[in-house]
This record gives C-alpha cells, structure tokens and sequence, in this order.
C-alpha cells in the first residue's frame, strides 16, 4: 500500500487566526496608507481576489510584506488567545491512525507553530516546514517533495485560500480547501480545489477517499 502525506497549511485551516490578522492589519495598515476593513465588507473582499481587494484598501504591493512582517511579529504576542478550529486535532489523530504522513507548511514562526501543536494536543506531524511564502508556495512544495522523497501523486494539501489552490496546481498535487478560513467559499469561488470541504469531518471523508 502507498503512504500518503496530507500537507496542511496553518493559519486559517488548523489555527483560528483569520480575526486575529484582521484585527493586527486594523492597527498597523494606516502605518502604511492602507485603509482598515470591518467585518461586513469581509465577504466582499473575498469576492473581489486579491488584486481588486488591496486596490480597494489601498495596499501598495510595494508595502504589502512590510504589513505581512509586522502583523507576523505581532502574533507572536498573542498566540496564546488562539485556538484549534472544532473538531481539527481529533480528525488529524484519525489520519494517524490510517497511517497517513502530516506535515505542515506555513509562513508563521516554525517555534510558535511547534508550541501551538503541544498546548492543543495535536497529534505528531512527521514535518513543519516555514518559508516566507507570501507570492506561493509551489516551491516550498517541490522543495518538501524533494527533500523528504515523496512523489507528487502522494500529497494532498489543504489549505483555506485561492493561492493555496494555484500553488498547489503549479506544484502538481491535489488541493483540498477548507471553508472556514481566509478565502471562504466566496473567495474560492474562482479557484476552485480538487475538494472544498466545510467541516473537519468532511476533510477526513475526503483524504480518506482520496487515497483508497
């Protein structure tokens, strides 16, 4: 039988960080002229994709990743307010015990990650991998292909925003996103995934199916 790996994005599929960046981008994106977003006009955001959105708020490419770089440093100071989405560490430990590989990659601090996976109970992960991966992530991809020997046809990744979708589909793995973080199904409307799953059960169902 194959062993398959599931490759996890962090922010926004396994930790509920979506209000928490919104909040940091609130307090320090008029540092930079970038205009502040409620969370009415949320959903709207998602519609609109990523270029249409930061021309809206006033977000300069330019500014972009010294906002990305602050509100990273500001996490770190309040990780401890953020928790597990329901049902994600008990879906994960049912992955284990089918003998699926985890890893996670992510642009969060690898340290604070490792602490937020102990304080919460999750399972072990095979890997983390962080890499400032702001512009995609499909070389990160390849290069954890590479370096833990796994092919491509092996890997699912999931994660909950449409550069995730288009990283994983110039990497040439399957792409599960999940509903309940940064893109929402407005925002992955136009990026569809391989699945698009709204509960942790459901993405097991998924994996599960995948695989067999």
């Amino acid at each position: 039988m194959r062993e398959y790996t599931v490759i996890f994005d962090f922010d926004g599929t396994l930790a509920n960080t979506v209000s928490l960046m919104m909040d940091l981008y609130n307090n320090v994106g008029p540092e930079y002229g970038a205009l502040p977003i409620t969370e009415d006009e949320f959903d709207e955001l998602r519609i609109l994709g990523y270029k249409k959105a930061m021309k809206a708020k006033n977000i300069k490419l330019r500014v972009l990743p010294k906002i990305a770089m602050t509100v990273s440093k500001e996490m770190k100071l309040h990780m401890d307010d953020v928790k597990p989405y329901d049902g994600i560490v008990d879906m994960l430990k049912q992955l284990k015990v089918q003998g699926i590989n985890l890893g996670i990659l992510t642009s969060n601090n690898a340290g604070l990650v490792h602490d937020f996976l102990e304080v919460n109970d999750f399972p072990e992960f095979d890997f983390v991998v962080s890499e400032k991966t702001f512009f995609g992530k499909e070389k990160a991809l390849k290069r954890i292909m590479k370096r833990h020997n796994i092919p491509k046809e092996q890997i699912i990744y999931v994660g909950d925003e449409p550069r995730d979708v288009v990283s994983s589909i110039k990497a040439g793995v399957r792409v599960f996103a999940v509903t309940w973080g940064l893109g929402g199904v407005e925002g992955l409307k136009k990026t569809p995934p391989d699945r698009l799953v709204s509960t942790p059960s459901e993405l097991y169902d998924c994996v599960i199916e995948a695989i067999q």
